[in-house]
């Protein structure tokens, strides 16, 4: 196949880069029950403006401040059932900004453009960032008190590690600031970043240059293992740069055959157009979810119900899709943004995946980790099983969905690593890297895609990094569903209610161990990648 074919399908849409999926990356989960008594009424018509409440109350950083204040008195006094009571008041003061944080964030995600509302955002944004840095510090001190024991659950081994130099010196007018100082920082690159994206007088090469120096400055502060560590897995990036020469080797054959096959047989037909189902996604999805379990009916009903989603696809709304937590509600909202009509209904379904795992997540919003790995199998796991109803929901275009679901899924493995392998590479030789280097680097290692993406188009690498890889190795591990989906559909989904009911955010599990306790393979193996290659092919021999 013509490396161009792949920008072809870029170009039209049809091939999403893996640059779309849950691209907000702050999203802890929490279970949610149905609170009856509080009904949300937050409408999806696509033509309407967010009915969001934007001045819900928030707590300042001010009352923050005074609460870890209070709890550092206590711990001084020995108090403690005050003490406890202290905990308590900061983890509830932290859910409150956060549910005010995600609201504005949905506005503000629904009004991509709007100057002021980015404004508001980040300044909620900014609480959120320095309310956390202020009550870890409390719970530090908490830590190295005489009440030890009460702390050891709400610190990270980071944490402690952070804070190991702690003395009564450092006071928390300093973590206040300080924190204040790093968010103003972060701020300052990533206002620059988007800056850069946006100016029209620059060319593509001139923006990958100026964004590469600004992604040199933020891989410093990393090096071979904090890259990866800080997202709670437990795997090295020598072990995935072991992988390769079995993804480039065995998989992207299979990828080229995949695509010839779309292209050739079903892209361009006058009859794939479809039905894209933009209007109701999650009322579709209702109809079929009892068919799968009761739990996950469960799910599609609160969610319809409640209607706990917003669906805003217009030009001027944020090009991706999230789901939020809202803490103080004990529930989670999906947002859907500018994908484009044909895309909704396959968003909802792996944004539903992560709604439905959240029923099972009990972790306290301040406490969450967010172990994507495990997270990305939950949603990419729901978009493997829901294909057994392609044909009813799709009827004669059905075979061009499937094959559309896998090319992605496929993608996903693919432009995961190569990105993820471009930056353990950048990393790895920091020292040495200027902007040019760092651009060759990339478009070297993403040659594959003949020039369809660029350095500065990978928002996740400066706002987020090493996190990318996540999208190949979560990918890998549904695609160990694959043959179960095709052969024996019942125990795909038995293996899947197993992956959702695993706690993303807890700690308790890290990826390999919650793969086998759910009876997915190890997928970071060779031997792994040569099967899913074969199954692959079997997969697409039904259509030859």
């Amino acid at each position: 196949m013509k490396l161009s074919r792949i920008s072809a399908l870029l170009t039209a849409g049809a091939l999403t880069f893996s640059l779309l999926s849950c691209t907000d990356n702050n999203v802890p989960r929490q279970s949610r029950v149905r609170n009856s008594e509080r009904e949300f009424a937050i409408g999806h018509p696509t033509d309407e403006e967010p009915i969001f409440d934007t001045d819900i109350d928030c707590p300042d950083l001010d009352e923050v401040q005074a609460s870890v204040q209070q709890l550092l008195d206590d711990l001084d006094s020995k108090d403690s059932k005050a003490v406890n009571d202290d905990i308590d008041q900061l983890l509830g003061l932290y859910d409150e900004i956060y549910e005010a944080f995600a609201y504005k964030e949905m506005s503000f995600y629904a009004n991509y453009s709007d100057n002021d509302m980015e404004e508001e955002y980040n300044e909620y944004y900014r609480d959120l960032y320095v309310a956390g840095d202020m009550i870890r510090f409390g719970f530090i001190r908490g830590f190295y008190s005489s009440f030890r024991s009460r702390f050891e659950e709400l610190v990270s081994k980071e944490d402690i590690k952070l804070y190991s130099d702690i003395t009564d010196l450092f006071s928390l007018d300093t973590a206040r600031s300080d924190s204040e100082a790093s968010f103003d920082e972060m701020s300052e690159y990533l206002g620059e970043y988007y800056d850069i994206i946006a100016d029209d007088s620059l060319s593509d090469d001139e923006k990958d240059l100026e964004c590469a120096e600004i992604l040199i400055d933020i891989l410093r502060d990393y090096d071979e293992k904090t890259l990866y560590s800080q997202y709670d897995r437990d795997y090295t990036g020598s072990e995935i740069l072991a992988l390769g020469d079995s993804i480039t080797d065995e998989l992207i054959p299979v990828m080229d055959d995949l695509i010839d096959l779309y292209v050739d047989n079903y892209a361009w037909d006058d009859d794939s157009a479809g039905r894209s189902y933009a209007d109701v996604p999650f009322e579709t999805i209702r109809e079929y979810a009892p068919m799968l379990s009761e739990d996950i009916a469960a799910s599609a009903d609160l969610i319809c119900d409640e209607k706990l989603y917003r669906i805003c696809d217009k030009n001027d709304a944020f090009e991706g899709a999230f789901t939020e937590e809202l803490p103080v509600d004990n529930k989670a909202m999906i947002f859907i943004g500018n994908v484009g009509e044909d895309e909704i209904l396959p968003t909802a379904i792996h944004e539903f995946g992560h709604f439905h795992a959240s029923f099972y997540d009990r972790t306290p919003t301040f406490l969450s980790r967010n172990n994507l790995d495990i997270a990305e199998v939950q949603s990419q796991g729901l978009e493997l099983i829901f294909t057994r109803f392609y044909d009813d929901i799709y009827g004669d275009t059905s075979d061009t969905e499937k094959l559309m679901q896998v090319i992605d899924l496929l993608d996903s493995v693919i432009s995961g690593y190569l990105i993820g392998e471009f930056e353990y590479r950048a990393v790895q030789d920091i020292d040495n890297m200027t902007p040019e280097k760092l651009v060759e680097l990339f478009n070297d290692k993403l040659s594959y895609y003949d020039g369809a993406c660029s350095l500065y188009m990978i928002s996740h690498l400066f706002e987020s990094p090493g996190y990318y890889i996540s999208y190949s190795t979560s990918a890998l591990a549904a695609f160990d569903l694959f043959d179960d989906v095709n052969n024996d559909p019942d125990k795909a989904l038995e293996r899947y209610e197993k992956i959702a009911k695993i706690s993303c955010n807890s700690g308790e599990y890290k990826f390999r161990r919650a793969l086998s306790e759910c009876g997915f393979s190890n997928v970071l193996t060779k031997d792994y990648i040569s099967k899913l290659a074969d199954d692959i092919n079997d997969f697409i021999a039904q259509y030859k």
